[in-house]
């Protein structure tokens, strides 16, 4: 695989955990191939809320008027070659941590919408998009819960401009597994 991997771990809990040493052990195999990627730990990054103001889209089209993290984020995220979301569930869902990031990714599109699928959804801002994969701590989850999460991530996807190459729960597919996969994209 050539490019780079954007990892973003929505953990809110640093440190020594499951999913942490899953991510850390999927970073190892990367580094042996030479795949160069970055790691955001969202907890450790200064990300404000979506206001909703849509600035990004009308006053500074692409730019969000928060000056925080996102800012090098989002510039990373749409020239990278793959972005990894990364988050424990709770609740039936993936973490507020990970929703609030997802929330500010709306500068990468446009305002302008299309038709796709029988949907409207807004345009493309850029000419390419990262591939995206999603993995997952479900331990205590019910199976409707990673349906209804793995139905939405096609979702962020189809609103993304992009697709689903990796969906992958810790209990189901090892950091081996889920390198081979990311490998051959």
């Amino acid at each position: 695989m050539a490019g780079n991997i954007i990892i973003i771990n929505g953990n809110p809990e640093n440190g020594s955990n499951k999913l942490d040493t899953y991510l850390l052990n999927l970073e190892k195999l990367l580094v042996s191939r030479d795949i160069s990627f970055k790691r955001y730990n969202l907890s450790d990054e200064d990300l404000y809320q979506c206001i909703g103001c849509w600035d990004c889209w009308w006053k500074t089209p692409g730019l969000c008027r928060f000056d925080d993290s996102m800012s090098i984020m989002l510039k990373n995220i749409i020239n990278s070659m793959m972005v990894i979301y990364a988050s424990p569930m709770s609740m039936g869902f993936y973490s507020s941590l990970l929703k609030r990031f997802h929330d500010r990714t709306i500068p990468l599109v446009h305002p302008y919408i299309e038709i796709i699928g029988g949907e409207c959804h807004h345009k493309k801002r850029y000419p390419n998009y990262p591939k995206l994969g999603f993995i997952f701590d479900s331990e205590d989850s019910t199976s409707h819960e990673i349906n209804v999460v793995k139905e939405i991530t096609n979702r962020v996807a189809l609103n993304f401009h992009s697709e689903v190459k990796l969906f992958c729960l810790l209990t189901q597919l090892s950091e081996k597994e889920a390198f081979n996969e990311i490998s051959n994209i």
